[in-house]
């Protein structure tokens, strides 16, 4: 087999699944391996994809184009129908990826929720045979329905949409898939290796064991294999990329056929590139480990890419953008990553913060915004349950965070729309972290409750949220 050379570098670019949000859906921390952004992949099929690829020769990455399916469409919003003091923050569906034919289970999330509102909108589908039906209100932060897909709908991501009026006022930011019997929907790369020349990726479809016997992908030159496919039907096919030998700079692509008909193709959907750092070397991403921050924290970021070496930690100078954090020191850490580690000065103001990387010489390697935050004291990242919750039991509350003033107890409020929830002994544990009793009435229905935080006159809104859910008794 021959040896690709190191003049060039494909990286399996991460397919964004539709460039949507899947976040919500498959789980929201961000979690991008070198090209992989793998904040918009399903957690089902992040978790089949956990398997490393095998290293072919080196000298080549994978990296993908934008997605083949389009993102969220945006039209306009009438947010003024909605009545005041109600809020809509997102849609999340028991089944991700159905066929058609199906019904499952959906939930809209919110704040203020009455049996007025709920029987003043309408969810509407771009999807004309899919419809939602059966809405019913769960808690003042919770509406419950179902969506029924006929037999007849067409494979497409979906985005719900709720109407008041006949007018849309919100569209949901994640959707669900709809993927006909013979169908693909996209390709996502989840993962690939630290040469940049093998990459494992999922195929989203809906397949039967005969179907998957017909089942083949065609890579647009002999230089690309496609090996270890490994079916996890109906929906999923894994597979992984091999590159096996050098190839021209330039995009390449992938086509899907079952038996002799073609049913997906995506040309340019890998790219190869040439090095730009060393021999072999690619800078494509940079990622913050911990984005929240406070003055005079040791900050660490991580320079994502493929075929890195530890040399390249010495060509390579990473700044932050805006304000002056000093020299930063770099590390090898894999051929995937580099670790670039600031100090924040106690001076250095609130806000958001870019990261940029350049080789020494000063050219361009890579630049972006909002790597990380500087927060405030008292800041609140998140709220959670400190174990399950039940109709007419007691639990307890963590409220995590930065820098805790030994009153801030005293200054912040949690509400509750659900007056069958009390919230009590609010306390401080430490600097990072408050904790609280909560008692639950049995007459409490399970579902998702939203705690509503204030403190000094403002309303908060933690980063990773502070919706907690009631379950139902045993």
């Amino acid at each position: 087999m021959a040896r690709p050379k190191r003049s060039a570098i494909w990286l399996l670019s991460a397919l964004l699944v539709l460039g949507l949000g899947w976040l919500a859906i498959w789980g929201r921390r961000h979690r991008v391996p070198v090209a992989l952004n793998t904040s918009a992949i399903p957690e089902g099929v992040r978790n089949a994809a956990a398997k490393r690829a095998p290293i072919p020769p080196a000298g080549s990455a994978l990296a993908p184009a934008r997605p083949n399916i389009a993102a969220r469409p945006t039209i306009p919003l009438h947010k003024e129908l909605i009545p005041k003091d109600i809020e809509i923050v997102r849609c999340y569906y028991a089944q991700t990826v159905v066929a058609p034919g199906t019904t499952f289970g959906f939930d809209i999330n919110g704040s203020g929720f009455t049996e007025e509102f709920q029987k003043m909108i309408k969810v509407e589908l771009e999807n004309a045979p899919i419809r939602a039906k059966n809405l019913r209100l769960v808690t003042a932060n919770q509406i419950h329905g179902d969506m029924e897909v006929d037999s007849d709908a067409p494979t497409a991501l979906v985005y719900p949409r709720v109407l008041i009026k006949g007018l849309p006022v919100f569209t949901a930011p994640d959707p669900f898939g709809v993927v006909r019997k013979g169908d693909v929907l996209t390709i996502i790369f989840t993962a690939e290796s630290e040469s940049g020349s093998a990459g494992r990726f999922q195929v989203i479809t809906n397949l039967d064991e005969g179907l998957f016997r017909e089942f083949r992908i065609e890579p647009s030159t002999p230089g690309l294999r496609i090996v270890d496919l490994a079916p996890h039907l109906p929906f999923i096919i894994e597979g992984t990329l091999l590159m096996t030998q050098s190839l021209a700079s330039g995009g390449y692509g992938l086509a899907i056929k079952i038996g002799a008909r073609k049913v997906f193709q995506r040309d340019g959907l890998i790219q190869i590139v040439q090095p730009n750092v060393g021999p072999s070397g690619f800078v494509q991403g940079i990622r913050a480990e911990e984005p929240y921050h406070r003055p005079g924290d040791d900050i660490t970021v991580s320079l994502e890419g493929v075929s890195l070496s530890p040399r390249d930690a010495e060509l390579i100078q990473a700044i932050v953008d805006g304000f002056d954090m000093g020299p930063s020191s770099i590390t090898y850490i894999s051929g995937n990553r580099l670790r670039v580690s600031f100090h924040c000065p106690r001076t250095a103001p609130e806000g958001s913060y870019g990261v940029t990387a350049k080789r020494v010489d000063g050219r361009m390697l890579y630049q972006r915004p909002d790597v990380f935050w500087i927060v405030p004291p008292d800041w609140i990242a998140g709220v959670q349950a400190a174990s399950a919750l039940q109709p007419g039991a007691r639990g307890g509350l963590r409220i995590l965070g930065r820098d805790f003033s030994a009153d801030f107890e005293k200054l912040l409020t949690i509400a509750v729309d659900e007056p069958g929830i009390g919230i009590s002994g609010l306390r401080r544990l430490d600097d990072r972290s408050l904790a609280a009793d909560i008692s639950i009435s049995s007459t409490v229905s399970a579902g998702d409750y939203w705690l509503h935080l204030s403190a000094r006159g403002r309303k908060i809104d933690p980063p990773h949220g502070s919706i907690i859910k009631v379950e139902k008794e045993p």
